[in-house]
Formats: C-alpha cells, structure tokens, sequence
C-alpha cells in the first residue's frame, strides 16, 4: 500500500470511527434525560427501559440483509445510505412531539447500528492485511464500551444548561461530520465485482440457505445463547439505572453518571486483564476466571439486596463484579462462536448479531416488567437466573462437538 493510500485508507476508518462514535452515544447520552422526557410526554417509567430495547430491536433489522445487498450493489452506496438514515432519524427524534414519534426515531436510530459490522467492520478487513486489521477493528470496539462511560456523563452536564432535544444536534452534528467524510474517503466499489454478483441470480437462494444451515448448528446456537446471557445485564444496567438511581433513590443526575464509572471501568480492567492474561493461560481457564466473577456479581446482588435493604451501592458493587468478568470472557467467547461453523464468517456475524440483539431486547424487557414497582430484588433475583442460563450454555457450548473440522483455532493468538 502507497504512502497515499494509507493516507486514505487511515481516514476512511477516522471518519468512520466518528460514525461508530455518533451511534453509540446516541443511545448512552440520552439515558440521563429519560426521566424528563417521560414527564414531558406525561407516559410511564416503563418507557425508559423499552426505548432501549426499540433501539436494540432497530439493530436487528438490516442485519441479515446488508451483508449480501452490499455483496450485489457495492457497499459505498449501502454505507452512506445507512448514514444518511441514522443523521434523519437523530434529527426526527430531536423534534418529538409525542412519545411514539420519540420510539419510531429511537428505532430508526438503531438500525444504524446495523451499517457498522457488516459494512464498515468487513471493509476494513478487506482492505488491510489480518494482524492489522483485528488490531484496527480492536482500537474500533472499545467505542461501544468509552461510549456507556461517557455518555451519561456528558449527557448530565449538558442538561445543566439546555433542553434534552439539544442532544440530538450534537449527536447530527457528528452524524454529518461522518457522512462528508465518508463521501469523500469510503473505498469505490469495483465495478467488475459488483455487477459479477449482479449476474448471480441464486445469491440470495445461497444466503438463505446458508443461514438455514447455520440455524442447524448446535454448537453455534448454544455459543449465541452464552454470550447473549453473559451481555444481558449489561444492557439492563444501562436500561435501569436512571429508574434506579435518579428515581429510586433519588440521586442528582450527575451522581448518576459518576455511578457509570465503576461498572463500565470494570470492563475496561477485565478487557486490559485479558490482553495480559492471554499471554499466559489459556481460553479456557480465562473463560472460567471471568464466568466466576460473573457469578458472584450477580448473584451477590440478590443476597445483599435482601440482607443490605436494597440499597443502591449493592447493584453498582454487584453490577461493577460482574462487568470485570465480561470483560474477561466476552472476546474469548465472541471468537470461539465465529470458529463453530465453516461458513463465511459474514454470515456467522450477521445471523450471531441478529440473534443477539433480540435476545437483549426481549430481555431487557423482562427485567423492565420486573422493576416496574421498583424493587431491586426481584431484579436481583433475575439476573441471578440469567447467570445460570449463562453458564449452562456456555458449559454446553465448550462441550459441544466441533463442526468446523477444516478451521482449527490457536486459542493463544486470540485478541480480544
């Protein structure tokens, strides 16, 4: 690659770094202002937790068609439409007159989420050779987890001085930002390639086939179902924790977002744990390390719950535990499931991303009925069977048969 083309290739992946950023925050940055948006559409608490889940829900919906579109159109058009979709629905949200155009917007929002792996993930690891990519795309995912530590954080201050609408400009302001850059530095399509795949009138026949097949896989499911139960509590955390500490407890704004730190800190240390460990152990054993400490996390929230009367600093301890334990287990586990199968792992990516996103969805809705009357042990007592779905499928998972024979995995040269 010419010293130019790095040039460009290093602002292709800046400008959509910045898109990925817009994304992200967009869901993180809001949550301090639920509370007042609620009041304000004059609706019940319950849609704190669901405008979450419309936007987890808003990231499934393209999933498993945005691979072979942009397979057939180019993925330049497809990228830049996707941008343009999330910049339209932030600026609709912003101008929210009722609760049902705010959820319609949170929804469009969501489905940004969408354009992210599938496009902008696969571009890169087409364009750079394997080291340096993953070690790109590695930089790239520690948004998702900056985003939830930042995001309620900036979002409190900027509520000291404006309105919850003016959120959405900042987020568009960086929306737009993405999309002239991407304009101008997201790789052209070859022209030969996309109109080949044109001419390929059973793509799609060979997708959903392709997918049927994956649905067969056992061990692929199970290693879904793991991971998604490992990463519930997570997004519950980020549904409920306005309700619970602004509402329950009563807690200024601010110290909800400072109340982000530890949980979302902790993740952060298991993620820099891991890159030391990894030299040293094992998967299995890393995997093992992290599942007790998810554990005692979670099911220590519902002893000390009733032993300690529900206060808030057992849920963020609790909380805090077991995110240190994700951060140990979510990247082992992430590339052990993209190995379960020999298909192309754009399609392993996207069947695993859709399956994901309901599963967080309709259980972040569970845990939103759950605390409807606000009591943090019926919660506790939630996520303490969710750690036990958790890790009976990931017991099965570790356990299950090896269908990809052709693809052996070195555990060692994981990086999460």
């Amino acid at each position: 690659m010419s010293k130019q083309n790095k040039i460009l290739a290093f602002l292709f992946v800046t400008f959509l770094l910045v898109y990925e950023f817009s994304v992200y925050i967009a869901n993180d940055m809001i949550m301090p202002a639920m509370i007042n948006i609620v009041n304000e559409f004059n609706v019940s608490d319950s849609f704190i937790a669901s405008s979450l889940s419309i936007f987890i829900l808003g990231g499934a919906t393209l999933q498993l068609l945005l691979g072979p579109l942009s397979d057939k159109y180019g993925s330049r058009k497809i990228m830049l439409g996707g941008v343009m979709l999330f910049f339209a629905a932030t600026i609709f949200n912003g101008l929210s007159r009722n609760i049902e155009e705010f959820l319609i917007s949170r929804f469009l929002q969501g489905m940004g989420i969408c354009y992210i792996g599938v496009i902008g993930y696969a571009k890169i690891q087409q364009m750079f050779e394997e080291k340096l990519a993953v070690r790109i795309i590695s930089i790239m995912t520690t948004v998702s987890i900056i985003a939830p530590l930042i995001g309620p954080l900036s979002g409190s201050l900027f509520l000291q001085y404006y309105n919850w609408r003016g959120i959405n400009l900042v987020i568009a302001f960086f929306a737009f930002i993405a999309l002239i850059g991407l304009y101008f530095f997201f790789p052209i399509d070859s022209k030969v390639k996309v109109i080949a795949k044109q001419k390929n009138e059973n793509f799609f026949k060979e997708t959903a086939s392709q997918y049927k097949s994956l649905f067969k896989n056992k061990k692929f499911i199970l290693g879904v179902l793991a991971f998604s139960f490992a990463e519930l509590p997570i997004i519950i955390w980020i549904a409920l924790s306005p309700v619970m500490l602004m509402r329950k407890a009563e807690l200024p704004r601010f110290e909800y977002g400072l109340f982000q730190i530890p949980v979302f800190g902790s993740f952060i240390l298991g993620v820099i744990f891991l890159q030391f460990l990894i030299k040293k152990a094992d998967l299995e054993i890393l995997i093992k390390i992290g599942t007790v400490l998810i554990g005692i996390g979670l099911i220590s929230s519902f002893i000390f719950s009733i032993l300690l009367n529900q206060h808030h600093f057992v849920m963020v301890f609790a909380f805090s535990l077991y995110s240190l334990g994700l951060g140990l287990v979510s990247s082992p586990i992430t590339r052990l499931l993209l190995f379960s199968s020999e298909l192309p792992k754009g399609i392993v990516s996207a069947l695993f991303s859709v399956m994901l996103v309901i599963i967080l969805a309709l259980g972040t809705e569970m845990a939103n009925i759950l605390y409807s009357n606000f009591s943090n042990i019926k919660l506790a007592g939630y996520l303490s069977v969710l750690y036990l779905v958790y890790a009976s499928s990931l017991y099965f998972f570790m356990n299950a048969k090896q269908s990809d024979k052709k693809q052996e995995i070195k555990e060692s040269k994981i990086i999460g």
